[in-house]
């Protein structure tokens, strides 16, 4: 099958990186060889999907099986689909630049309900029906996995299965059964059996729905009051079409050290939202917020042993080069050795100053060994979640934590260095007041005025207040379905927009800043994660009209959807602000979590109640139903050394300290960038090079101070777009530092695309030398099908002066004699007046480019600019 040719429609988007691929551990197979091929899609954009673990661990687990590629697709931006849609062009795999609709098994991942819209572009680019009901072709099947899931009725009729849980076993089995169904067609000549077979035996595997094998009807429970103003809606059944195949129970991967964690994650390009090591420490939460619904449906908790995480941390940044660890875990500060671990990675690889991602640890858990740890930790920003002002409201929502707590965290967080304060809380809370809401402010302020008083005595000097800053955030409390709240109602977007304005009005202080998700958004988050499958077709008529990515805010268009609701007869307010009786079903009540119906209830009667329920970790089994303490139960370490018990400790011995300054000389680094490389932003590009450094294992000097940075420095940055025969960095490397094996490793983990032609050392008399390799610069242009006349450069070249104004992006205006900076422009091939030779010279501090001379002087437009191939030649002053 054809593969797109990307260089045709790269320079024409924003941040073309995003659709490269060739990212550092990506992995590249031959379809041809191969049984199954599996399409990971994530409906964002990259630099969002890219940061998701769960992706990357389901990319790892599937591609080391040599049988199966997987490989990787993103929601294209606005940009990017109105290029594919007016070409013809399908939607591509990063990998292979394989359209969708060629592989076996697309499974997208379902994170957030406002991203479904982008569910249907993906699959409209790539030419497959929206409905499952509408797709003929038995492959490729369309599933979807992730916390979405767990109420799937608003999206069920798109697709073809869907997985509830965790999923690293169930692709595999979800892959076999394919596999073995594709075997027996080619034995045989015909199918062994419809689509509605394989599916038969996908339903099969723990933790599979097959949404067609269940019927929808609708109509009005007895339990709905005949005088409320839902007295004639109606509420979806489900009648199961299956024998033995009425309730899909959740997937739960015992032991998660069991499958493999990726040592080498794709390391993205551009600006990823967690652009760092991510290791995840624990899976499950054993707190008990009655809110939150990651700790109702990623129960039990499932640590990762100290020894484990460890030797991935050190493998993986050998192999990403990255610099930042990011510890992930519903709630960080409960890993049993933190400490331990905390310590064990900060003496890790010290000669490339590896920092730690830390944003939230409770109070109780700050030990000496911990606080010792901390102070070495780069400080960015510290969460703490009280979610409700007043004591009463927390003990509602079951979270233990109190205003002592809050104030001793905070009051540690600034002894350790911390400068930012990040407090989450939510609006709308079932019993909530406006007392409450109240409360959240003088928590505020009283911590603002802590702060800068209790800093001020810790140090015995001055702190103005405009050094430290409390964030508050405040976004809609959404039921969720499998949580004691979901049949609660959502407060309705007027009525969070007053209590917002309440808020603001009582935070009126310099060092706190305010910060709000839009009610409407949240509204319609809370449709959707609430809703049934009556939603579909709304789905696809807001898509029609132009809805997408409706989780940004500057994509967000209520009006928009409210005339999907009204065509589709479709009344929203019916799904999120209306409470649930208890004798009314559920749109997901077919799906066990695991949790028992007993214990939400008698967890909703406690919140009620005003009744706290103790965390099961320290204080034995809260009887939630999830454990059956055979193959499902807690994985907790011993705190001391964060191995199991009967299990072998292998400690791993960490590289020595950091050389002295004067161990360090300079060098000069010489590289090309072309083709694809091109296409790399000079921030992308100096990020991409850091890294490949690290991963090279030399040493290199570092900036001081407490975020310290790599000493390297790059030469004139050029424009997106433009090819380079010879740049050149400097960076400050060991003396005993081989250059030829520099290299050569360099070249062997580098982008091919980007080649190192030599490393040397740098001499006092390389300033002059650099300063005259920026004063002229030599260019070849091939404007294509866009030839430019030899007479129009023979007039140009002939004149005195060509003044132009320019302004630049501060606006300022700026008068540019375009003669006199250009020395040259030749045609190396006289029957090519397309192809074009320029020598520019700088004008004061700036550097001029062809663009500026060819657009000015010979009305080439910015369209035919990008589509030219500009390349910036070599000096000859190189390696």
């Amino acid at each position: 099958m054809e593969k797109i040719n990307i260089q045709e429609i790269l320079p024409f988007v924003e941040m073309p990186s995003r659709y490269m691929g060739c990212e550092v551990n990506s992995i590249g197979k031959d379809p041809e060889k191969v049984d199954l091929t599996v399409a990971l899609a994530f409906p964002d954009l990259y630099e969002i999907g890219t940061s998701h673990l769960g992706m990357q661990i389901l990319y790892t687990i599937l591609n080391s099986r040599h049988d199966i590629a997987a490989e990787r697709f993103f929601t294209p931006a606005a940009d990017m689909e109105k290029i594919l849609m007016e070409r013809g062009y399908s939607l591509f795999s990063l990998e292979s630049r394989r359209p969708l609709e060629s592989f076996d098994l697309i499974g997208f991942s379902l994170l957030y309900e406002l991203n479904f819209t982008n569910i249907l572009t993906m699959l409209h680019l790539s030419g497959i029906p929206f409905y499952a009901s509408e797709r003929d072709r038995l492959l490729p099947l369309v599933i979807a996995g992730g916390p979405c899931t767990f109420n799937p009725e608003p999206v069920a009729d798109i697709f073809d299965a869907m997985v509830i849980g965790d999923g690293e076993d169930v692709i595999l089995e979800i892959c076999d059964v394919i596999m073995e169904w594709k075997k027996g067609d080619r034995k045989k000549g015909d199918r062994k059996g419809g689509k509605k077979d394989i599916l038969g035996q996908l339903s099969k595997i723990e933790g599979v729905y097959i949404p067609s094998f269940f019927r929808p009807f609708y109509r009005t429970p007895a339990s709905i009051d005949p005088n409320s103003h839902w007295a004639r809606a109606s509420v979806q059944y489900l009648e199961p079409m299956e024998p033995g195949y009425e309730r899909i129970r959740r997937a739960v991967l015992s032991d998660i050290a069991r499958v493999a964690f990726p040592h080498a994650p794709v390391v993205p390009f551009g600006k990823p939202v967690h652009d760092r090591l991510r290791l995840e420490l624990a899976r499950g939460c054993s707190r008990g917020c009655r809110f939150c619904q990651a700790g109702m449906i990623y129960r039990p908790v499932r640590e990762r042993s100290l020894d484990d995480l460890i030797s991935t941390a050190q493998e993986s940044l050998k192999n990403t080069g990255y610099s930042d660890i990011s510890l992930l875990s519903l709630s960080t500060g409960d890993y049993s050795s933190l400490p331990d671990l905390m310590q064990a990675l900060l003496t890790m690889n010290t000669c490339h100053r590896v920092s730690i991602s830390l944003p939230s640890i409770r109070a109780e858990k700050l030990t000496p060994a911990l606080m010792e740890a901390i102070k070495t930790v780069k400080k960015t920003g510290f969460t703490i979640a009280p979610e409700a002002g007043t004591q009463r409201l927390r003990d509602v929502i079951n979270k233990n934590i109190t205003e002592e707590d809050i104030i001793t965290t905070v009051g540690s967080a600034f002894q350790l260095g911390w400068r930012k304060i990040k407090l989450y809380f939510m609006n709308g809370l079932p019993t909530e007041t406006l007392e409450d809401i109240e409360a959240i402010a003088g928590m505020a302020l009283k911590l603002a005025s802590f702060k800068s008083s209790q800093r001020s005595r810790a140090s015995g000097k001055g702190v103005s207040q405009g050094q430290l800053k409390i964030n508050v955030s405040f976004a809609t409390f959404i039921p969720k379905a499998h949580t004691p709240f979901q049949r609660c109602a959502q407060i309705p977007p007027e009525q969070a927009r007053e209590n917002l304005d309440f808020l603001k009005k009582q935070l009126r202080h310099p060092g706190i800043n305010l910060k709000w998700q839009n009610p409407w958004m949240s509204f319609l988050e809370g449709v959707w994660a609430r809703g049934d499958r009556r939603l579909s077709r709304v789905l696809v008529s807001a898509w029609e009209k132009g809805c997408r990515f409706d989780g940004w805010s500057d994509s967000f268009d209520m009006d928009t959807w409210m005339d999907a609701f009204d065509e589709n007869g479709v009344d929203p307010f019916f799904y999120a602000l209306r409470e649930r009786t208890p004798g009314e079903p559920l749109p997901w009540d077919h799906i066990d979590c695991g949790i028992s119906g007993e214990f939400m209830e008698k967890e909703f009667d406690r919140a009620m109640a005003g009744e706290l329920t103790p965390d099961c970790r320290d204080h034995g089994c809260t009887g939630c139903g999830i454990c059956d303490f055979d193959t499902v139960q807690p994985v907790l370490f011993d705190s001391g050394n964060g191995t199991a018990p009967g299990r072998v400790t292998s400690r791993v011995s960490t590289p020595g300290g950091y050389e002295e300054p004067n161990n360090f000389s300079k060098f000069t680094v010489w590289y090309s960038r072309m083709g694809e490389s091109a296409l790399f932003g000079h921030l992308e590009l100096a990020k991409i090079i850091r890294r490949a450094i690290r991963r090279t294992g030399i040493q290199v000097k570092y900036t001081s101070g407490f975020n310290p940075s790599m000493k390297i420095s790059f030469n004139n940055p050029l424009p997106i777009g433009m090819q380079s025969e010879e740049e050149f960095f400097t960076i400050h490397a060991h003396n005993a530092i081989d250059t030829v094996n520099f290299v050569k490793n360099l070249n062997s983990i580098l982008p091919k695309s980007i080649t190192v032609s030599g490393c040397r050392p740098a001499s006092p008399s390389r300033k002059s030398f650099t300063r005259n390799i920026h004063e002229t610069s030599a260019y070849r242009v091939n404007l294509k099908e866009f030839p430019v006349s030899p007479r129009e450069v023979e007039d140009f070249m002939a004149l005195s002066q060509y003044i132009v104004d320019q302004v630049n992006f501060k606006g300022v205006r700026r008068s540019i004699d375009l003669r006199k900076v250009t020395e040259s422009i030749g045609f190396p091939d006289p029957d090519n007046p397309a192809l074009i030779e320029m020598v520019l010279k700088k004008h004061g501090d700036r550097t001029i480019r062809p663009g500026d001379i060819l657009k000015e002087v010979f009305d080439i437009s910015d369209h035919h600019l990008l589509s030219s191939d500009v390349v910036k030649l070599k000096t000859g002053q190189g390696c």
